[in-house]
Parts: C-alpha cells; sequence; structure tokens
C-alpha cells in the first residue's frame, strides 16, 4: 500500500468481500481486513491536510464533532464506524479522519479535485456514469467495496476509500449514487460526513423516495451533489451545508443548458439549482467545473445530432447503454479534462486523476468499475451483477 502516486488504469484495486451475521461483525470484518490500507488512508489524508494548511487540532476536534452527529443521526451506522476502528485497531477519531474528510476539507480555503456525471431519465431504463476524479496521490488508497446484506439492510457494490464504509455504489434494490463535491459560503466542518449519507443510502434505501429521505433528514454542514438513480428516475440533490435543493431532467429549477428538457442531467462542480447559487464558490481559482459542464453540453448536442441522423439511440428514446455515456465522458488531449490526468510535473496536492469510472444500469442491477479513465481504455473494468 503506497500513498505516493500511481498511474490510475495501473491499479488493480483489492476487493473487500463482506458477508457478515450483522453489522457490528461486518464492521469489525471490515477493520482487520483492511487495517493496512485504512492506516495508508489516514497517513495520507493528515499529508493532505497539512498541505491545506489545516492544523491537526482542527482535523482532531472536526472529525469528533461529525463523529457527535454521526451518533444522533444514525446510532446504527455509528456503531459500524466504531467496529471497523475496533477491528483495525485504533481510535475511533483517526478513521472519522478519513470518513469526514470531505467535512474536514472545508476548513481548507480551496480543493483542487473535481468529478464529472452523466446521468439519462428513461422509465424502465435510467442510466448513469461518472468519473470520479480525486487527489491523483490517492490512487491506490480505494477499494472495490462488495457488502453484504445483513438483518434490516441490503447488499451493495460500488467503491470505496479505505476506512469509508461506503461512497459511490448500486444496491440490490436497484438504487445507486454518485458524488461530485461542491463548495458554497457558510460550509463548515463538523456535519454528517456526506459518506456516510452515501453508505445508508446503499444500505437502507429500497425505493427513490426512500434515499430522496435520508439525504434530506441527515444534518449536513458541507457542500455535494448526490445523484440518485434508479431504473425509473434519476434525481440531482444538490446540498448547499444545511440547504439541500433536488434537479430533476426538465427542472425548471435549474441553470438551463444541453440537458434541460432531454433526458438528460449532467453535473460537475459548481452549482446549478437556483436557488442555491447565491453565495456559490468555486472550488478553486484554476477550477475546470465550468468548462467540462460546457464541453459535456456540446457533446450531448453532438449525441443527439448523430443519434438522429442515424434513426438509433434518439430515435429509440436516449442512450441504448451506459457505454454511450461513457463515450460523452470520454476527452482528450486539448479538451476539457473530463477524462482528468495529472499534468507531467505536477507537485503534489496540485495534481489530479480521474482514478475510476463508474457506470450504473439500475434496471439491470448492474454496475461497472473500472480504474482510470474512458480515456485510459478501461482494461481493469469489473462487472458486478446484483
Amino acid at each position: 500500500m503506497s500513498t505516493e502516486y500511481v498511474p490510475a488504469a495501473e491499479i488493480r484495486p483489492e476487493t473487500f468481500t463482506s458477508r457478515a451475521s450483522d453489522h457490528v461483525q461486518r464492521g469489525i470484518q471490515r477493520g482487520r481486513e483492511l487495517a493496512t490500507g485504512i492506516a495508508s488512508a489516514i497517513t495520507g489524508y493528515r499529508r493532505y491536510f497539512e498541505v491545506l494548511s489545516i492544523s491537526e487540532a482542527d482535523v482532531r476536534a472536526a472529525a469528533a464533532s461529525s463523529h457527535a452527529r454521526l451518533q444522533a443521526w444514525s446510532p446504527v451506522a455509528a456503531e459500524e464506524v466504531a467496529a471497523v476502528a475496533e477491528g483495525a485497531k485504533i481510535p475511533v477519531g483517526e478513521l472519522m479522519e478519513v470518513i469526514a474528510r470531505t467535512e474536514i476539507m472545508t476548513l481548507a480555503p480551496a480543493s483542487a479535485t473535481e468529478c464529472s456525471t452523466v446521468s439519462f431519465t428513461r422509465p424502465g431504463g435510467s442510466l448513469a456514469a461518472q468519473n470520479w476524479d480525486w487527489a491523483a496521490d490517492f490512487s491506490t488508497l480505494w477499494h472495490i467495496n462488495d457488502v453484504g446484506a445483513v438483518p434490516g439492510q441490503l447488499r451493495h457494490v460500488g467503491i470505496a476509500e479505505y476506512g469509508m464504509l461506503g461512497k459511490i455504489g448500486l444496491n440490490e434494490a436497484g438504487v445507486g449514487v454518485l458524488l461530485n463535491i461542491l463548495k458554497h459560503e457558510g460550509d463548515e466542518a463538523g456535519g454528517v460526513p456526506i459518506h456516510m449519507i452515501l453508505e445508508r443510502v446503499l444500505s437502507t434505501a429500497r425505493t427513490l423516495e426512500e434515499a430522496l429521505g435520508i439525504i434530506h433528514s441527515a444534518p449536513t454542514t458541507s457542500s455535494s451533489i448526490i445523484t440518485v438513480v434508479t431504473a425509473d428516475e434519476v434525481v440531482q440533490v444538490e446540498i448547499a451545508n444545511a440547504e439541500k435543493r433536488e434537479r430533476r431532467a426538465g427542472d425548471s429549477g435549474a441553470v438551463p443548458g444541453a440537458d434541460s428538457g432531454s433526458g438528460f442531467l449532467l453535473h460537475t462542480n459548481h452549482f446549478l439549482h437556483l436557488d442555491l447559487i447565491p453565495g456559490s464558490l468555486e472550488l478553486n481559482a484554476t477550477s475546470t467545473s465550468r468548462a467540462r459542464q460546457a464541453h459535456l453540453e456540446q457533446r450531448l448536442e453532438d449525441f443527439s445530432i448523430q443519434a438522429e441522423a442515424s434513426g438509433g439511440a434518439e430515435a429509440s428514446g436516449g442512450p441504448e447503454s451506459t457505454a454511450d455515456l461513457i463515450d460523452i465522458l470520454t476527452t482528450g488531449p486539448g479538451e476539457a479534462p473530463v477524462s482528468c490526468t495529472p499534468e507531467p510535473g505536477a507537485a503534489y496536492g496540485d495534481r489530479s486523476a480521474t482514478l475510476v469510472t463508474v457506470q450504473i444500469d439500475p434496471a439491470r442491477k448492474q454496475i461497472d468499475l473500472a480504474p482510470g479513465s474512458p480515456a485510459d481504455g478501461m482494461q481493469g473494468n469489473r462487472r458486478y451483477q446484483l
């Protein structure tokens, strides 16, 4: 396990497979089996927080505050977090430094990491895909997460950073989640970790309505966009610290663009809901979010023109499979970095990469996970059928 950069497409991630009798035993198993990776993730984030000029004392205080908020919001989830720490033989506060890393990062003036997501709503056949971009130096610090059901909870498969219980994925009820980070005035540390909200959706939501209820119930203090995908519909929930707003294909509450009314929903790393744009911030001074959004909108226009001319996807009501979405998410030299590769010679803390390409087809209960970006060829793709 390394905290140094390895090209994302070269990674062949570890798979954590859990088939435990209850959530506590599942947590202990995670901690024991992934202890080395968890230790590396803690080390990696402590180094990253230092680069972001967040003091150790502030990291500890923020992690403790998020832990307390999690205990109040979901005692069952907090029990599993404690079990992971027990299994890994580390204090729960250290584990929370990873689980609450998004909330801790609100203490920094800027973040260099961004993502791109595209989805399509079609009753009975909605689809979604994402390029998960993060700090390139974390290319070895994630794993495939095959989490078995325990009483009252669902099996789910996806990716997770070491120490996290869940992240991006799909559950056996056909409910999937994707994630992009955002930034807004008033963001602060201490809220329920966004990654625990994702885990609760994957572990317990059987319907779109249940997923949205979980997201809206969480006391949040940081900003993100969660895309919830089911076979019948895709909904994006923009979170601006305590405020949450939903976007659906064709909604009037979104910035007009190529996705308006087309069935498609795009998202990069700036707010699109009109209610939340006041007070919204760029992630950093050199953000490519708007350039990537514009590129994706143009790709949707091109997709529609080509499909109409061929009598193909457009005539049949949209993309035929997630492969069409992956084509939209693939970029090369000279284009906006939707497929993100670090610049040669970029310094630690200032280099981002697409670490994983994710495809979700909830009607088929199918998820594909490939190290690296779609421009890398997805040679390591793993497909799971739930």
